[in-house]
């Protein structure tokens, strides 16, 4: 990664079952100076996102008892609800067929990307993304 942390001063409430991957993912959020908040299923996640309203969620679509869809709607709800800017959601999943990536635009994620997710091209989504939310 570069020397200038590029998610300084931002917060990305993480939603990962496997608990290898949410370190992974974490520790390198972490290390371009994001405030991560890492959690393992979508009933956790969605109460993070909502107490926090974070300027990204990243969470995972294969989730226990609930999906990362679930999540997204609920989160999307209560920003509409509470008239919040929508955080930047990026869908993670293991699948690569185009329905899912389909699905997941339609159901709120802005952003779709596939297991393994690439250290720098996650990290550049991330900051072009929330750039830009914050332009607004």
């Amino acid at each position: 990664m570069n020397a200038v942390n590029r998610l300084d001063r931002t917060t990305i409430v993480l939603v990962e079952d496997d608990p290898e991957s949410r370190a992974s993912l974490a520790s390198l959020l972490a290390a371009e100076g994001a405030s991560v908040i890492a959690v393992g299923d979508a009933e956790t996640g969605v109460e993070e996102a909502i107490r926090l309203l974070p300027d990204a969620v990243v969470c995972d679509l294969d989730l226990p008892a609930m999906d990362g869809f679930y999540l997204i709607q609920r989160l999307r709800d209560h920003e509409i609800r509470g008239d919040h800017a929508p955080a930047v959601a990026v869908a993670l999943t293991g699948h690569t067929g185009e329905s899912w990536r389909l699905r997941s635009i339609g159901e709120g994620f802005q952003h779709f990307m596939t297991k393994p997710a690439q250290p720098d091209e996650l990290v550049t989504l991330l900051r072009d993304a929330i750039d830009a939310r914050h332009a607004l």
